[in-house]
């Protein structure tokens, strides 16, 4: 009778390690795409206004009342690299025949800025007016965003790199604008 009771504990908790074994198989695939970010830096005109690494900040975005500025955002890794968003054909096609979508495509996300002191516009939000454009040209604007000063004052923009429908970068600290007079 002893037997029986060992036998049940037992079972269950091979069939716990077969379920954690096989959990940890599907992580790795999706480890594959995740985006390994420590940090961003933002660029205008191909000018550094604006880096975040691992918790640190240096500068920030300033504008005049009026002014638009065009911001590209670089995601760069632990070594201060820039990450790669590249796909291979190979892994294009590996994912399609998974069933994933361009939903599960990484995109820029800005929030909690104050909207009476800047505008911000996202690519997608002209996706007509860039439909002439070749696929190339709209990969480099993909962590791209638009700042327009609307009235004198400081504010602060949440980022995060979102991947279908989680972030998988959130930066630490909000970037810091200032629109002047």
């Amino acid at each position: 009778m002893i037997k029986q009771y060992f036998k049940l504990p037992v079972l269950l908790l091979a069939l716990s390690m077969l379920l954690i074994i096989a959990c940890g198989e599907g992580e790795e695939e999706e480890e594959e795409m995740h985006a390994d970010a420590d940090g961003f830096i933002l660029m205008v005109d191909e000018e550094e206004i604006y880096r975040q690494f691992q918790g640190t900040e240096t500068g920030g975005i300033s504008l005049k009342v009026g002014d638009e500025i065009d911001v590209h955002v670089v995601f760069i890794d632990h070594d201060s690299e820039e990450v790669s968003f590249e796909e291979d054909d190979h892994a294009e096609e590996e994912e399609d025949d998974h069933g994933h979508d361009e939903d599960e495509a990484f995109g820029l996300a800005l929030s909690e800025y104050d909207t009476s002191i800047i505008e911000i516009h996202l690519p997608e939000d002209h996706e007509e007016e860039d439909d002439h454009e070749d696929e190339d040209e709209h990969h480099d604007d993909e962590f791209a965003f638009e700042v327009i000063g609307r009235r004198a004052g400081q504010t602060g923009i949440k980022l995060e790199l979102f991947h279908g429908d989680h972030a998988d970068f959130t930066a630490a600290l909000p970037i810091p604008v200032t629109v002047s007079p």
